[in-house]
């Protein structure tokens, strides 16, 4: 999918919410929308990304990430992003699959997805949050979800839509069950583990 019209594209419906003007604070708690950008992995693996996380999706061709030496072998390389360094790193393979260039639908042109911590009012101004490129297999589109439907995934993956790989399972925060199983990662967890590794 283009990622213009995916950027583009309206949050899918939720069911039926009458106004809550006049609703208890609990009621508004449980129907709180929380926005996800919906991306693939692995070929066809669909991944929730929090809203809070993102900051810009765009393309890159190869030539314009600049491979670093004795790094992770996630670590895709680094790219000159609004005059500052970002690392771009291989999303699937950090999380257990096979590197982008060993997939079937492997191009010349990266989907990044750029993502950085959720604005923390106790953050000191002069550290700007750590930043990120990940690449990813496809972006689809972003979708709302009721927050109170996340269910975790302690006891199996009743609603989830696949096995889940020994290296994902630390970065999912949960699943919506919603027939398709989407999984929700957790951006926070993949940027503090990128930046320990």
């Amino acid at each position: 999918m283009d990622v213009d019209a995916a950027i583009a594209a309206a949050p899918t419906p939720l069911p039926n919410t009458a106004s809550l003007a006049d609703a208890p604070p609990e009621a508004i708690a449980e129907t709180a929308e929380e926005q996800f950008l919906q991306v693939t992995v692995n070929g066809d693996l669909p991944l929730l990304l929090p809203g809070v996380n993102l900051v810009e999706i765009m393309k890159l061709t190869i030539g314009q990430v600049v491979p670093m030496f004795d790094m992770a072998p996630w670590v895709m390389g680094i790219y000159n992003w609004r005059g500052d360094m970002l690392w771009i790193a291989d999303l699937g393979h950090f999380l257990g699959f096979a590197p982008w260039y060993r997939q079937a639908e492997a191009t010349t042109r990266h989907t990044v997805v750029v993502i950085k911590p959720p604005y923390d009012r106790d953050q000191p101004a002069q550290e700007p949050p750590a930043t990120l490129g990940l690449v990813v297999s496809a972006v689809e589109a972003m979708v709302a979800y009721p927050a109170s439907t996340m269910q975790p995934l302690e006891g199996g993956l009743e609603g989830a839509i696949a096995a889940i790989e020994p290296g994902l399972q630390p970065f999912l925060q949960g699943c919506f069950p919603d027939g398709q199983g989407r999984l929700v990662l957790d951006g926070t967890a993949v940027l503090a583990a990128m930046a320990r590794s």
